[in-house]
């Protein structure tokens, strides 16, 4: 309770000093800001040897599927009755 007096007290300050910008609308263009990401992933892809960092990123996504997957198999013997533990 007293937190919450604390807090309306802020957010009414905070509404005080905020109240010159009410008439700024700030918006955020998504649509707009989709080709500028677009041609910097493509410079990136242009730039980057992708032969040899191939095998790196296939090594990479091999190692965490196989822990995934041991994971997961680890996880499910636990459940079974007959298993021991």
């Amino acid at each position: 309770m007293i937190i919450d007096g604390i807090l309306l007290i802020i957010q009414g300050i905070l509404n005080v000093l905020l109240l010159p910008l009410s008439g700024l609308n700030i918006a955020i263009d998504f649509i707009g800001s989709i080709p500028v990401v677009t041609q910097f992933l493509q410079v990136i892809v242009y730039v980057l040897p992708w032969d040899n960092l191939k095998p790196l990123i296939i090594f990479t996504i091999a190692m965490f599927t196989f822990r995934a997957v041991l994971s997961l198999i680890k996880l499910i013997w636990h459940f079974i009755p007959i298993a021991g533990n």
